[in-house]
């Protein structure tokens, strides 16, 4: 695989063979059907060389584009609704149904700047590089804080496995589904030279 071609998944099959075209592919398919049929392998490669032929299948790294970033909020804050929307369970602690948030412009604005400084720098954490927490971001922002807490996840490439795996996480899940948060900011930002390429910053808040 080229160096500076990122996948999110691949395989492999190695054949000895010098056929081409439908007899490799045929080939490919009886030796090894289970690597090449799993889901979102869409792009493929060969290299053959005397009997031996290799073949690379690959789920390329595709994240939304930048001018999706309004698209992924509104996807985000839809699913955090839906999900307050009706009682949940998020590890050993129970939850009712909350209502809705909204999105709030300044925690927009440190959610997405928190994940650029980790896309930019390659790192995942909830404490910038410089040791700041949410609750510091929030307040050079402007932000009157009653109550703050912050999700982050990397690696997923859809608002829509973000959320999942937030709603997988019982502390993260248990962010999404308190009663206490009436807004909230979220946000993404990409580096496909960063280890976990693209960041995601959810952060909810309820104001003074």
């Amino acid at each position: 695989m080229a160096a500076d071609y990122r996948a999110v998944r691949a395989a492999q099959v190695t054949l000895r063979s010098t056929t081409v075209g439908a007899a490799l592919a045929r080939g490919a398919v009886g030796k090894s059907c289970s690597a090449i049929m799993q889901g979102g392998l869409a792009e493929a490669g060969f290299h053959q060389r005397g009997s031996q032929t290799w073949i690379v299948l690959a789920a390329p790294f595709l994240p939304p584009a930048t001018a999706q970033a309004g698209n992924a909020q509104a996807r985000v804050l839809a699913l955090v609704n839906q999900a307050r929307a009706r009682p949940r369970r998020c590890g050993n602690e129970s939850f009712a149904a909350a209502g809705p948030v909204r999105l709030n412009t300044t925690l927009q604005a440190v959610a997405g700047g928190h994940a650029a400084d980790m896309a930019r720098y390659d790192y995942f954490s909830h404490t910038s590089r410089d040791g700041g927490s949410m609750v510091e971001r929030a307040s050079r922002a402007g932000y009157p804080r009653r109550a703050l807490a912050e999700n982050i996840a990397a690696g997923q490439l859809q608002a829509d496995t973000a959320m999942r795996s937030w709603l997988d996480s019982p502390g993260h899940c248990a962010n999404i589904m308190a009663p206490a948060f009436n807004e909230m900011g979220a946000a993404f930002a990409v580096n496909s030279k960063s280890s976990l390429g693209i960041y995601w910053v959810q952060l909810f808040g309820a104001a003074r």
